[in-house]
């Protein structure tokens, strides 16, 4: 293998992940979240490229709005700041693809990009390396490699790879003849029984210099407003003339450059649920249980919940997830159309889709206990040194009781300090902070909110630690 310095990982971390609801919201995507270890799935997806790649040239693509999650969740790996990108709005892969492919290429033209989705499981690492060594040696020849994983059964929720003759360069690769973009289930019993159909896994290797070639013929306007993004100009701007689009359709079912390398790695994107039952090891009559439960004469089920107790009786074939505000209850052959309900959420303005019971700050978190008419009760923990912005609320007054900890409040220009058992009140438009002092010890207060409208959009922010005051 060549010299591995100009090789860079980019993983895109900035999906939704819509299909893998209720567990996966708008404000805790599916990349956040801890499916099957105690690394979530953007942990595990670094903890293996690593292995290859180190952490000063493992870049994060993500939205604006993950960037205090994306830091806490990349804590341990010491990735540096200036390597997590920003995308003030969801576009699709291709414009992220082209921002990050631009920034190496002018940083270094000989770099080649390993594009990583960041919600992914994939069981062997060893597989995987050796599979990404294969695909950057392809790659190096002039070639948009991507890993086409076997098909392992009839899925109709993935994208399939048609493969076309064998590449010539001493490495088991194949020209790809064509994409297509989940096919009907008539349609892949056919594909699984062939030799050349692979599931698309969307991990890509490519040249930068390839790659903006083949973003500058086939998405010309694309390829215009990223050159002309610089320090010294509106990126914001920029970016929201960019027209939505992926990588594959835009560049991969369009170039003639593009290769494959069959992957032999266990995959899944986990993009439904029934996508994670089949990759999980199922119990006895094929049941898999996360939960407290009993289930009687049941088969072929999935059962999720950390929070209550589940009893299921002679029930087949089917998912059931439970968190603290909403439960799906659905078919395995429905698990796709999960999205529907995202979308009457959406339309309904309902915060379901976008935050749970349980929110995370870059502070600590909150959880709502109870709303009711005219108040709202939130339990507020506080990690240790950290505190709020100093802010203020029109419509809106606090009480705080202290349950756990030391709380520092900040009010009337004064600072008075709180103990356990004791409380404050903070009225509508009185500007207050409220901090934890402690070193080694979580600050746990219960916020009663009391007022005509209690949502969080009702926050003045003064001074804020963590750069969310908005400047007009």
């Amino acid at each position: 293998m060549k010299d591995k310095k100009a090789l860079y990982a980019v993983i895109l971390a900035g999906g939704v992940g819509s299909r893998f609801w209720p567990l996966s919201r708008q404000m805790a995507p599916k990349q956040f979240l801890k499916v099957i270890s105690d690394e979530s799935l953007i942990q595990r997806t670094i903890s293996r490229i690593k292995k290859l790649i180190p952490v000063k040239r493992i870049l994060i693509v993500t939205n604006v709005n993950y960037i205090h999650e994306i830091k806490r969740q990349l804590s341990n790996f010491k990735i540096p700041d200036k390597n997590i990108i920003l995308e003030p709005e969801a576009k699709n892969t291709a414009p992220a693809v082209a921002l990050v492919a631009r920034n190496l290429f002018l940083q270094d033209p000989a770099s080649l990009m390993v594009v990583l989705p960041a919600d992914h499981l994939i069981f062997n690492d060893k597989l995987f390396i050796n599979a990404i060594v294969k695909a950057k040696n392809l790659a190096e020849n002039g070639y948009l490699v991507t890993l086409g994983v076997i098909p392992k059964k009839a899925m109709t929720g993935y994208g399939y790879i048609k493969t076309a003759r064998k590449i010539d360069h001493g490495i088991n690769g194949y020209l790809v003849e064509k994409f297509i973009e989940k096919p009907s289930q008539d349609k892949i019993s056919k594909f699984i029984k062939r030799k050349n159909y692979f599931w698309n896994s969307g991990i890509f290797i490519w040249k930068t210099s390839i790659i903006l070639e083949e973003i500058k013929k086939y998405l010309p306007q694309l390829y215009k407003r990223i050159n002309l993004i610089s320090p010294n100009k509106n990126f914001e701007a920029i970016w929201k003339k960019i027209a939505p689009i992926s990588i594959d359709y835009g560049i991969l079912e369009r170039s003639r450059k593009v290769a494959m390398i069959p992957a032999k790695f266990d995959w899944s994107d986990i993009g439904s649920w029934q996508s994670l039952k089949d990759i999980l090891k199922k119990e006895r009559a094929g049941k898999i249980i996360k939960a407290d439960s009993l289930d009687i004469d049941s088969k072929n089920i999935l059962v999720w919940s950390k929070d209550r107790f589940i009893a299921t009786m002679g029930l087949k074939d089917v998912i059931i997830v439970d968190t603290p505000d909403a439960l799906l209850v659905c078919r395995d052959d429905y698990s796709e159309k999960v999205r529907k309900i995202v979308e009457f959420l959406k339309n309904k303005k309902r915060e379901e889709h976008i935050f749970h019971k349980t929110v995370s700050r870059p502070w600590g978190s909150y959880t709502v206990l109870e709303t009711g008419s005219g108040f709202k009760i939130k339990l507020v923990e506080i990690e240790p040194k950290k505190r709020l912005s100093l802010q203020l609320h029109h419509r809106r007054a606090e009480h705080w009781v202290v349950v756990e900890g030391r709380a520092k409040v900040t009010y009337k220009k004064k600072t008075k300090y709180i103990d356990s058992n004791q409380s404050i009140y903070i009225p509508a438009d009185m500007p207050h902070r409220l901090e934890n002092p402690l070193k080694n010890k979580p600050l746990k207060i219960v916020e009663v909110q009391t007022g005509n409208y209690l949502e969080e959009d009702d926050i003045i922010r003064l001074q804020d630690d963590y750069k969310r005051i908005k400047v007009d």
